[in-house]
């Protein structure tokens, strides 16, 4: 059975990715002190239906190590094939792994490109399983490839507080839009993204304000010790062909 094909057997998730037509977004993040683009995050577009609908459908059926495997894979592709400079964010479920087979078929078509040039961006909407996590870095990391780790949406959902930050241990934190969206006049807010910036740049932690949508939003942050920014104001995600 090749790689990519769903389980033969068993529960079959009500929405399958068609990997003829899944395609794969790349939004722009910036390094604001040198103005220069760091690195690009993939984002799936599977077609008919949205994101979160394909995620949920194999959530369901317990196949989210499927869709991390083809992630990994048509991702690392079209960032390539994009000719893309810099670095390249790939989302993963913090709670599942991807197969052994999925996992050597990228590495080895793509791993001498890869190298020092991905960051594992931990998403916030499932639970940690230490073991599916343990392995997963295994695996990265015995190949060489030297990835980066990102905490996405800080302050919400399962990255909510500093815990997850002892358990990945990041090399950067995304802070999430909610903080982020009027900042320029929400005082409260301007105090919480103060004390993260604070703390993370303490713990040896670079930041990133993503969700970036209007001029003043981004004109109060570039004041701060932000060192990346990502959102709609500079740069919208974008489908290479």
């Amino acid at each position: 059975m090749d790689a990519f094909d769903l389980k033969k057997s068993g529960e079959l998730p009500d929405v399958e990715i068609n990997l003829a037509t899944l395609k794969f977004a790349f939004q722009p993040i910036f390094d604001i002190k040198t103005g220069d683009v760091f690195g690009y995050e993939a984002l799936m577009r599977p077609g008919q239906y949205t994101p979160t609908e394909v995620i949920q459908s194999y959530a369901n059926v317990d196949m989210l190590d499927y869709i991390e495997g083809i992630t990994f894979y048509f991702a690392t592709k079209a960032f390539f094939d994009a000719k893309l400079e810099g670095n390249l964010f790939l989302n993963t479920f913090p709670g599942t792994c991807m197969s052994a087979d999925m996992a050597v078929r990228t590495i080895s078509t793509y791993g001498s490109q890869l190298m020092d040039r991905l960051f594992i961006e931990v998403l916030e909407y499932t639970k940690l399983n230490p073991t599916a996590w343990a392995t997963k870095k295994k695996v990265l990391e015995d190949t060489g490839l030297r990835p980066r780790y990102a905490i996405d949406d800080f302050g919400t959902g399962e990255n909510f507080n500093l815990r997850c930050i002892r358990q990945y241990k990041p090399n950067l934190v995304k802070i999430d839009r909610q903080f982020i969206s009027h900042i320029d006049t929400d005082l409260r807010n301007q105090e919480i993204v103060d004390e993260m910036i604070h703390y993370m740049h303490a713990s040896g932690i670079q930041v990133l304000a993503e969700g970036v949508e209007t001029e003043a939003e981004y004109l109060y942050l570039m004041k701060k010790d932000i060192d990346y920014m990502q959102g709609f104001y500079l740069g919208k995600p974008t489908i290479y062909r």
